[in-house]
């Protein structure tokens, strides 16, 4: 469109003082205008330059001008996106803009002629919304614009759909016209709720960086870091001014992974992104493990831009992590691995092995006497017996071993590569290491191991049953001794079978019964009289026939089921003993054994006496066998409990006297009355001079300590003679009498404690048949 002349020389007017930004009156706003017309798009673009101000100016320059001009400047003011009113000093509306009709949505004010006064003041229309404080901050705005002042101030009013809108007000006053008597009010407004919003949106973003936990990092393209908030310094333990202005390079040393930062670099380059779980040290040399988030951010120009990098710490949800796997993988009292994790390094070793065509082997270890340290020093030194178990398996073994505690007393280790060879070697080995003494809580323990090897894959192909196999091995060599160690075989598997079929059946046993209690009589070497019985256990399976006390009391006594055995032996023996007195027999003594567990029930006592009473039977008629071992493993413990079973009045003996570790000041503060010689040192009394000293030795210090001696697994003439010789007390085994059911017990007891009988069974063999 070409531009008249006069008005192009107004157009650069007016661009310069736009520019200015300057603001003049509107004083001539307030005339009436003869004429409306559209503006033309030119002058339009030009004259909202310079906003409100340039408005005002164009309408000063122009009024001097014709009416056309002035009807064109009325037209731009009304076309403007400002809001513009003209006011009295007492707030009544003279004249708005289409705009300000717009907003103000009066609909009348459209119907009315634009220099007509509203009704009402302009601050109470209800464009300033119910509660009436926006409408009350115009009116003092207002009061001060008519002293004389320029007030600016931001309300809030509604718009035609009843949303928020944020106006940026300007009231100033204007000069009065010739021939008016006062002047007016000015109110210029422009909408800035978009503006307001995107600075609302800036300041969130700004509180959000500097208070999120998220560390945040912004460098420019060369790398150079631009701005850290406070939870990055936090994170990394760098201060603002150590990174400001800094090569982000200044972070890559303290990456445990040195080729990472290429890494990165490549990756941002190529997709314009990069994350990933980063290993790192603080500035402080603190670890540090974090999950970066980097990305590149262009400009709209694509030659500038960011780098932004989100930095989240997860080092304490690793270290928690750790813990809860170490947990789940490792033993808390010894810090060996578990079975969970010895079951997954077998997986992998025999894995390996097979590749390799190569060999495997492992140990299942079980500490033998853990569980009588627990009962009588407390789990304490139980503990520390375990730990020290564990430190002397670690030390003994190689760095590609895997030592694992599978619970309780048991241990395992892995042996990958080695032969049935190399495993008996570590096996003796072990069984040597771990047999010298420890000491722990203030005690020294000698404790013994027993130990079953399996071999892969000449044994087992699986874990699981690599360990069962180790696992069967190491009973048997529990049950041919401790202190020993046995390869898995396959006929083992037939015998635990058995065990497991035996201790179901073992379970119903009393309430079938299928258990029985047989005698053997005890006799005076001297006199030959009947001196006491000894009641012995004996369990016939309907299916399995007779089982040997030697299988299933170890059965009983791991499964607990040895206390009600137990119990119902000395309830049979004692109420049998009262029928033989009550049936005009001698009242002589019965003995009955107790089993370790037995003895360390802190119930014995009333057992025995419920027992007693229960049958009528005096305490002097019952005599209980205690085991070397169990009374000298806890001599203060074991000396209470018999204590207490003497004070009842019953007897007390040592069974098996010379085959445990008994200490000679122990055993005379025991309150005993008999020691039993082992059979073992009694079966070679007539050709090893070793057993002939030790029992000879046995029966002086049981004189000397004045205590009864009975030599059990008498067998033969010679034996009866030597210990009658040297001074034994009593005697029992086949060379006498078998052991008998009760009626056949009564019948011998009968036949052989008639005058002149007794000494004549000493030496006549026939006895043996009865």
């Amino acid at each position: 469109m070409k531009v008249p002349a006069p008005a192009s020389l107004m157009l650069r007017r007016l661009r310069l003082w736009a520019g200015l930004g300057v603001t003049l009156p509107l004083a001539a706003w307030a005339q009436p205008l003869e004429a409306t017309r559209a503006l033309p798009g030119w002058l339009w673009g030009s004259a909202t330059l310079g906003g409100l101000g340039g408005m005002t100016l164009l309408w000063r320059l122009i009024r001097q001008r014709s009416t056309a001009d002035k009807a064109l400047v009325e037209t731009m003011l009304d076309h403007a996106p400002q809001f513009l009113v003209l006011i009295t000093p007492d707030g009544r509306v003279i004249r708005g803009n289409r705009t300000a009709r717009r907003w103000m949505q009066e609909a009348k004010l459209e119907q009315t002629p634009r220099h007509a006064a509203l009704n009402a003041p302009l601050w109470r229309h209800p464009m300033w919304g119910q509660d009436g404080q926006q409408g009350e901050r115009l009116r003092l705005a207002m009061a001060q614009a008519a002293g004389g002042r320029i007030v600016k101030l931001e309300l809030n009013s509604l718009d035609d759909r009843g949303a928020p809108r944020t106006m940026e007000m300007t009231v100033r006053p204007v000069a009065a016209l010739p021939g008016q008597p006062r002047g007016h009010l000015l109110i210029e407004a422009q909408d800035v709720t978009t503006r307001r919003h995107a600075e609302e949106k800036l300041r969130l973003a700004a509180a959000v960086y500097e208070q999120t936990r998220e560390g945040v990092l912004i460098a420019d393209l060369r790398g150079v870091i631009l701005s850290v908030n406070p939870a990055f310094c936090e994170i990394t333990a760098f201060q603002p001014e150590e990174l400001q202005g800094q090569s982000i390079q200044i972070l890559s040393p303290l990456l445990h992974d040195t080729a990472l930062p290429q890494t990165m670099q490549d990756e941002v380059q190529r997709t314009g992104h990069w994350q990933g779980e980063v290993m790192s040290m603080r500035r402080n040399g603190a670890p540090l493990t974090a999950w970066v988030s980097m990305r590149l951010r262009r400009d709209a120009d694509q030659r500038g831009g960011h780098l932004i990098a989100i930095v989240h710490d997860v080092t304490s949800v690793r270290q928690v992590e750790q813990k809860l796997l170490r947990r789940d993988h490792f033993d808390g009292l010894t810090d060996l691995p578990n079975r969970q994790l010895l079951v997954d390094r077998m997986t992998q070793a025999m894995a390996q092995a097979r590749r390799h065509q190569q060999p495997l082997a492992l140990l299942f270890l079980d500490v033998n006497q853990l569980r009588h340290v627990n009962d009588n020093f407390g789990h304490t030194a139980g503990d520390g017996i375990l730990r020290e178990v564990a430190q002397r398996l670690r030390q003994s073994l190689r760095e590609v071993d895997t030592v694992a505690r599978l619970g309780g007393d048991e241990f395992a280790v892995l042996l990958p590569g080695a032969t049935a060879e190399g495993a008996s070697q570590v096996a003796d080995k072990l069984i040597e290491r771990l047999a010298q003494p420890c000491r722990v809580e203030g005690h020294e323990f000698s404790l013994t191991f027993s130990i079953g090897v399996a071999l892969s894959p000449d044994d087992a192909d699986t874990p699981e049953a690599l360990l069962r196999c180790a696992d069967t091995a190491m009973y048997r060599a529990k049950l041919e001794g401790r202190g020993r160690w046995c390869f898995y075989s396959a006929d083992m598997v037939n015998r635990s079978a058995r065990q497991l079929q035996l201790e179901a059946a073992l379970r119903r046993a009393e309430e079938r019964n299928e258990l029985a209690l047989v005698y053997q009589p005890q006799l005076c070497l001297q006199s030959g009289r009947l001196v006491g019985m000894e009641a012995l256990i004996r369990w016939r399976h309907p299916e399995l026939g007779m089982i040997s006390p030697a299988e299933f009391i170890p059965l009983a006594e791991s499964s607990g089921q040895i206390l009600s055995i137990g119990a119902w032996v000395m309830r049979t023996a004692v109420r049998q003993m009262k029928l033989w007195i009550d049936d005009g027999q001698p009242a002589n003594v019965v003995a009955v054994n107790l089993s370790a567990v037995q003895f360390r029930d802190p119930g014995l006592p009333e057992l025995v006496q419920k027992v007693l009473d229960d049958a009528g039977l005096p305490p002097s008629c019952l005599e209980l066998e205690l085991t070397e071992s169990v009374a000298a493993h806890n001599p203060a413990e074991a000396c209470e409990i018999m204590d207490r079973l003497h004070a009842l009045g019953v007897r007390l003996s040592i069974d098996d006297f010379g085959t445990g570790f008994s200490s000679l000041s122990h055993l005379k503060r025991f309150p005993i009355h008999t020691l039993k010689i082992d059979q073992s040192f009694v079966r070679d009394i007539g050709t090893d001079p070793d057993d002939r000293a030790i029992v000879q030795a046995i029966i002086q210090m049981a004189r000397a300590l004045r205590l009864t001696t009975i030599a059990e697994g008498v067998e033969t003439d010679e034996q009866a003679a030597f210990l009658q010789s040297h001074g034994c007390e009593a005697a029992q085994g086949y060379r006498f009498c078998k052991p008998l059911p009760p009626e056949d017990a009564l019948a011998w007891v009968q036949q052989h404690t008639r005058p002149n009988s007794a000494a004549r069974a000493l030496i006549t063999p026939a006895a043996v048949q009865a």
